[in-house]
């Protein structure tokens, strides 16, 4: 049986000898060739030398635009540092307050006019509007019964003080008759007698006639100021009684305007106050009045206490009964400064705001001295000066030296 020799192994081909190192050394030959050819190496170095012009153009005239994503990143971080507040702008003002109320115009003097004594009205001689001085006759009831029981009541006064004369005269005769013996004690005092009830008779009749010229004076009526009647609830040939509203009497040469306010606001009312007041009748002017008085007790459901402001009226032309608008001034002050109340901070008379420096965005503590308060502003007398920007909301997240982000910027409306 023939052994037949192993197998020999067969030589590995070296890399020169593969497809891929052909390659390669093929293509290394033919760039060896190409580089040592002096035309293809000058044109090399042309192609380097525009390429790197061109990136060096590129990098100036269009330079790569930044990371978005990393620049946003970086300011929401920056921004969320910054307390965001609003602020308001320190300026000055004219600044005042006011009580402003609704209420009506009557006149300074206001009677109810009525007779006291029945009868039938003769003569009306004023009428509604009509301006009379003090004194004046008003109106008349018919006086022809009034004026017969006064000539018989002064016929009576006469008659009685006829018969009183004549019993003095006896009197007398009887007194000189008795000094001489000639008549008894009884008959000077029966003729002394017959004077007093002659005395007695002209008392009584003299009282008469009185009562009947009262009863005539009472049958006129008289104005009781100067001014004019207000209304004229009769007319003439009407029968009144003492229970008769004839009219009214109304004083206006001077009005008042009255009108009630709250318990809330009654300590900021006083005597002579300046007061404006508005109508409807007349837009455009402004009548200027001072508080005459202020009511001592609150009255009515509505708990408010009645206040009247007089006014001058030498033309008239507030007439009672007119619809007024007034405005009181609590106060006033000129040229100051102002800030909203939300802007303070801190207990009274320790009072602070917080001022922001435009520039660093920081906050500073400040105190002001408050001059007035009102609900939505208050004047500033120290503290603070014209263009300061005082924060006025975002305040309880903020402290010394705070780093904040302007929202807004408010000015004062007044």
């Amino acid at each position: 049986m023939e052994i037949e020799p192993p197998d020999q192994e067969q030589p590995k081909p070296s890399s020169s000898e593969t497809p891929k190192g052909k390659f390669l050394q093929n293509a290394f030959i033919r760039v060896q060739d190409f580089l040592f050819d002096p035309a293809n190496f000058k044109k090399l170095i042309i192609g380097v030398v525009v390429l790197i012009s061109i990136f060096v153009v590129r990098r100036i005239f269009f330079p790569p635009s930044p990371d978005l994503s990393k620049t946003k990143s970086a300011e929401e971080s920056e921004k969320s540092d910054l307390v965001p507040v609003k602020v308001f702008k320190v300026g000055r003002f004219n600044f005042e307050d006011s009580l402003n109320a609704l209420g009506t115009i009557k006149g300074l003097v206001e009677f109810k006019l009525s007779f006291e004594i029945p009868g039938v009205v003769s003569a009306i001689n004023y009428r509604e509007g009509e301006y009379y001085e003090e004194g004046a006759l008003l109106i008349s009831l018919k006086q022809d019964d009034i004026l017969l029981r006064l000539q018989r009541s002064q016929a009576q006064d006469q008659k009685a003080l006829a018969a009183l004369k004549i019993t003095q005269d006896k009197l007398e005769e009887h007194q000189k008759l008795f000094k001489m013996g000639a008549i008894p004690k009884s008959t000077l005092d029966r003729v002394a007698l017959e004077m007093d009830q002659a005395r007695f008779e002209h008392e009584s009749a003299e009282l008469e006639t009185k009562a009947n010229e009262s009863i005539l004076e009472k049958s006129n009526l008289y104005a009781p100021t100067a001014g004019t009647i207000g209304e004229l609830n009769i007319e003439e040939g009407e029968a009144v009684t003492q229970n008769t509203l004839v009219g009214s009497h109304v004083r206006t040469d001077r009005v008042l305007a009255t009108f009630g306010i709250t318990e809330r606001d009654i300590n900021k009312v006083s005597l002579g106050q300046k007061a404006n007041v508005f109508v409807d009748a007349y837009p455009e002017r402004t009548f200027e009045g001072i508080v005459e008085n202020v009511a001592p007790v609150i009255i009515g459901t509505s708990r408010t206490a009645d206040v009247r402001v007089r006014i001058e009226n030498p033309e008239g032309i507030l007439l009672p009964g007119m619809f007024a608008r007034i405005k009181i001034l609590l106060y006033q002050k000129r040229n100051t400064l102002v800030v909203p109340t939300d802007a303070l901070l801190g207990k009274e008379n320790e009072q602070h705001v917080f001022v922001v420096d435009p520039e660093e965005k920081g906050v500073t503590q400040t105190p002001v001295v408050v001059g007035y308060s009102r609900v939505d502003y208050v004047q500033i007398d120290s503290g603070i000066n014209e263009g300061d920007l005082v924060v006025v909301s975002g305040m309880d997240r903020l402290k010394e030296d705070s780093k904040v982000r302007i929202l807004e910027t408010q000015e004062a409306e007044l």
